[in-house]
């Protein structure tokens, strides 16, 4: 850790750097399409600073999680067109994979939105039994 880090009442290097790229652009990239350690990278800091960042204040985190909900839509519609815009066989294969990937990507995003419906079925007898011996029983 550098001396300048490390004097009483002074932030840390990363989080200053991270103060002066925005929450509004970490945002914006990320809605964007964008992935963290890209917007860690373009802030000058690691991942795991960014993830710390983030994680420091609840407005930071709400913001961010939302911007990601809103990336599952690009993800979705980055899927389609790379199946669309596939010239040849080998292309069309690379691009199932990716799109499999984009796909799998939204649902974990935004799992509302893009994830699997499950739907609970029962046809079985649903019934009580008393723990109680004897219980229910006539008595004689």
């Amino acid at each position: 850790m550098s001396s300048e880090a490390a004097k009483p009442g002074r932030k840390p290097v990363a989080q200053e750097a991270l103060d002066a790229y925005g929450l509004d652009a970490v945002c914006e990239a990320i809605a964007g399409g964008g992935t963290l350690t890209a917007v860690a990278k373009d802030a000058g800091v690691s991942l795991t600073r960014l993830l710390a960042w983030i994680d420091a204040d609840s407005e930071r985190s709400v913001r961010v999680r939302e911007a990601r909900a809103s990336s599952a839509k690009l993800w979705d519609e980055s899927a389609e067109r790379e199946i669309r815009e596939a010239t040849d066989e080998f292309e069309l294969r690379k691009a199932r994979e990716l799109a499999q990937h984009f796909r799998w990507r939204a649902t974990k995003i935004a799992p509302k939105e893009y994830g699997e419906r499950q739907a609970v079925e029962h046809s079985g007898k649903v019934g009580l039994e008393s723990l109680v011996a004897g219980a229910g029983a006539d008595p004689e």
